[in-house]
């Protein structure tokens, strides 16, 4: 970490982020190009606020809490210019057996579709524990929630995962 906070010190931290801050946003955006607007937006925003980097979290935390607020700005803004369904009842009616007419590829954006309209929070927590492998204790940090907050939402995210998927017959209840 950079001591006298050079630009070049500063710009190979950004740089050694980037990947992993674009897999995030790609997760909470749910698609490429409002993604890459995203860390876009983050970037920006670090590197304006680089003399308030306090060191007492690391840089990664920092940085994506940075990304994680512009992604609320950004969905925020998303929400008001909205035409489409708010939720999942507002979705036109499936054919029952369409799960099994999907291929694996179809799944998985299924499952990121459902992912992308869980609550804002949930989806958060969900993203930077399942596919950014955080601990719930580097989430709480990020996020500035406690610990238990994480873990109370990412049972809710999954619940409700588990059911909508269930209900499109995207995955198979083992409770029957």
């Amino acid at each position: 970490m950079p001591e006298s906070g050079s630009d070049q010190d500063w710009n190979q931290l950004i740089r050694d982020e980037l990947p992993s801050a674009l897999r995030l946003a790609v997760r909470l955006c749910g698609n490429v190009h409002d993604a890459e607007d995203l860390v876009q937006e983050t970037v920006l925003r670090a590197v304006r606020s680089l003399h308030m980097f306090r060191r007492d979290s690391s840089f990664r935390t920092w940085f994506f809490r940075i990304l994680i607020n512009a992604f609320r700005s950004f969905h925020a803004r998303q929400r008001h210019e909205q035409t489409g369904p708010d939720t999942l009842t507002d979705l036109p009616d499936r054919q029952p057996d369409l799960a099994d007419k999907m291929d694996q590829q179809e799944t998985g954006s299924r499952v990121a579709e459902e992912v992308s309209l869980l609550p804002e929070r949930q989806r958060e927590v969900l993203v930077l524990i399942v596919y950014e492998a955080q601990s719930a204790a580097e989430v709480a940090e990020m996020l500035g929630i406690t610990v238990q907050n994480v873990y109370s939402n990412l049972s809710a995210a999954r619940a409700t995962l588990k059911q909508r998927l269930t209900s499109l017959n995207v995955v198979k209840s083992y409770d029957d």
